[in-house]
């Protein structure tokens, strides 16, 4: 069976030759330079280009809002999570027949949008209008695109954090291994991108990349913690 997601290539071929549009906005030059589209050289060029999964392709359900007007990143940076208990790493990206199921990637993340959206009676939880994170990131080495670049996360523990900071989730529970090296290279790709195109971390002097730990008393984001400290992705 092949690893390789089912449109991950076309998606990533169709970023870097036109501008696009993510979190309801068009992407501009890196490093805050306005004035035309980005052209595929640049885009090829800085940052490297997530392997991302689009919305259309984990089939997402619709967010019952957009909300783009608290959003100052660049007085922040990054956040970074993990799924926590009894959340394991899925052993499939891809299922071997559609449609997907229980065992991959996709599901795992359809999953984490319906709990976000539907939160249980009796568990408890925020009700959020969309899946929490900006990108998720899974142990195959995928991101897939939650609300994307622009809006304002929802899982960063207190409003001031989710005011300034991207939320990148990597798709790991705290009875994993330690992450592989295809999660490690995609959230560096992946926090890069934001650096880019959304300057975050700009205004910040010092590490701009956090631990979800680092904002609320809470285990997350697990095993990825370490890295931070090794500014793995710095």
């Amino acid at each position: 069976m092949s690893t390789e997601g089912p449109q991950w290539q076309l998606t990533e071929r169709e970023w870097a030759q036109r501008s696009e549009v993510v979190g309801g906005q068009k992407l501009i030059k890196p490093h805050g330079e306005t004035g035309h589209e980005v052209s595929g050289a640049e885009l090829i060029s800085t940052p490297r280009i997530p392997r991302f999964v689009s919305r259309t392709e984990w089939r997402a359900a619709e967010p019952t809002q957009t909300d783009t007007v608290h959003f100052w990143p660049e007085w922040g940076g990054i956040a970074i999570h993990y799924e926590g208990k009894g959340k394991e790493m899925r052993p499939q990206h891809t299922p071997d027949a559609a449609p997907p199921h229980w065992d991959d990637c996709y599901y795992q993340v359809r999953r984490i949008q319906h709990t976000h959206q539907h939160p249980l009676p009796f568990v408890g939880g925020e009700k959020y209008w969309d899946i929490s994170y900006n990108y998720l990131v899974c142990h195959h080495g995928y991101t897939f695109v939650g609300r994307g670049l622009g809006h304002q996360p929802g899982a960063n523990g207190t409003r001031w954090h989710n005011e300034r900071f991207y939320a990148i989730c990597g798709l790991i529970g705290s009875e994993d291994p330690q992450p592989p090296q295809a999660m490690l290279d995609e959230i560096k790709a992946v926090a890069d991108w934001v650096r880019a195109y959304d300057r975050a971390g700009a205004n910040v002097k010092g590490r701009h990349v956090k631990g979800h730990r680092d904002f609320v008393d809470t285990k997350c984001p697990g095993q990825l913690y370490s890295y931070i400290g090794q500014g793995t992705f710095d």
